[in-house]
């Protein structure tokens, strides 16, 4: 295995319907609620992010960015709330809550 990069991630797979997809462009979009206190995020586009009740995410800066195609996990999400997503293209943001 010379040369090559080995990537190890502990984790769960979840027996189906745990997960959603939720479309990315450039107009603000919800998830549905979650009702766990993690979430594993990834997006195949460059996007901004924000929790809230009713969240509408901007895409200036103030709200978090998430970088295409890394596989992140939020710790302290607050159960019952929603991810708004927006970019300046269009995409696919994909969420699995880990409870």
């Amino acid at each position: 295995m010379s040369g090559m990069l080995v990537s190890q991630e502990t984790g769960q797979i979840y027996p189906g319907g745990q997960s959603q997809k939720v479309a990315v462009s450039t107009t603000s979009a919800q998830s549905t609620e979650l009702q766990c206190k993690t979430v594993i995020l990834c997006s195949d586009v460059d996007c901004f992010i924000r929790q809230g009740e009713n969240p509408t995410a901007l895409s200036d800066g103030t709200d978090q960015f998430l970088p295409a195609y890394n596989i992140v996990r939020f710790f302290n999400f607050h159960p019952g709330n929603k991810i708004a997503v927006k970019s300046t293209s269009a995409g696919n943001l994909y969420i699995t809550p880990e409870c």
